[in-house]
C-alpha cells in the first residue's frame, strides 16, 4: 500500500513539470509578428465620422491614430468603403473631422470648376516649412488627387471673378508669389511666379528687386526683371 501511494505522487509530481513546460514552450513560441500585431492593437485608435455630402457623393471620414506611425486620415465613400482621399501626417493627432466648421475649412473650390477640393495644412519646423496640401477633385475618378503645383506655404487669395488661385512662399532670401489662372474646367491656362529680392543700397530707401515668370504647360515662356521700392 505504501509503494502504491509513493508511485501516485511520483506520477502527479511529472505530470506537474510537464504541464510548466507546455506552457513556458507555448510562449516562446509566440511569433515576433503575434506580438506586434498585439501591441498594434494597444496603441491604435479608429475613429469614424459622420455621413455627409461632398460632389454629390456620400461620404464619411476614418481617422487611425498611432504612437508609433504617423495619423491618417481617409475620405471613404458611404456605401462601398472606396477611398476617395488618403492623408498622413504627425501633427493631425488632434484632428476633429466632427466640427461644425470643418467641412467649410477644408473644402473648398480651388480650380474654379464648381466642385469641391481639399485643403490641408502640414506644419514643418517653422513656419517657412509649413506646407498647404491642396487635393483637386477628379469628376472621372469621384477621388482627390494631390497637386504638388498648387500646394504651397500660403494661400493668399481665391479669386472667382479672374478664376485666380494666388499663393505664396518664402525662405531666408526671397518671398515667392505664385498666381494660377484656370479655364471653366478646372485646367491652368498659365501661371506667373515673382520671386521677390531685398535690394536696398546704402541710401536705406527699402528696394526690391522682382523676377517675373510667366509658366504655361511647364515651360517658361517670359521673364522679366524689374525693381520696386516700399
Amino acid at each position: 500500500m505504501k509503494q502504491l501511494f509513493c508511485v501516485l505522487v511520483v506520477l502527479f509530481l511529472v505530470s506537474c513539470r510537464n504541464t510548466t513546460e507546455k506552457t513556458k514552450n507555448d510562449v516562446s513560441k509566440e511569433t515576433p509578428s503575434e506580438k506586434k500585431n498585439t501591441e498594434a492593437k494597444v496603441d491604435t485608435i479608429v475613429k469614424v465620422g459622420k455621413p455627409f455630402d461632398v460632389n454629390g457623393i456620400k461620404c464619411n471620414w476614418k481617422q487611425i491614430d498611432s504612437a508609433s506611425v504617423k495619423t491618417t486620415i481617409e475620405l471613404l465613400e458611404y456605401k462601398t468603403n472606396r477611398v476617395l482621399l488618403s492623408y498622413s501626417d504627425e501633427s493631425i493627432f488632434e484632428n476633429d473631422f466632427n466640427a461644425a466648421d470643418y467641412f467649410n475649412e477644408h473644402f473648398k473650390d480651388l480650380n474654379f470648376d464648381g466642385l469641391k477640393d481639399f485643403l490641408i495644412t502640414s506644419k514643418g519646423s517653422t513656419a517657412m516649412t509649413d506646407l498647404i496640401n491642396i487635393y483637386i477633385f477628379n469628376p472621372k475618378t469621384k477621388t482627390f488627387g494631390f497637386s504638388e503645383n498648387l500646394s504651397d506655404n500660403t494661400i493668399e487669395e481665391i479669386n472667382n471673378e479672374k478664376r485666380m488661385l494666388v499663393t505664396s512662399s518664402f525662405n531666408i532670401d526671397d518671398e515667392i508669389i505664385q498666381k494660377h489662372y484656370f479655364d471653366s474646367n478646372g485646367k491652368i491656362t498659365y501661371s506667373e511666379m515673382i520671386t521677390k529680392s531685398d535690394f536696398t543700397g546704402n541710401d536705406n530707401v527699402e528696394k526690391y528687386k522682382n523676377r517675373y515668370e510667366k509658366i504655361v504647360n511647364g515651360e517658361i515662356v517670359k521673364t522679366k526683371v524689374y525693381i520696386t521700392t516700399e
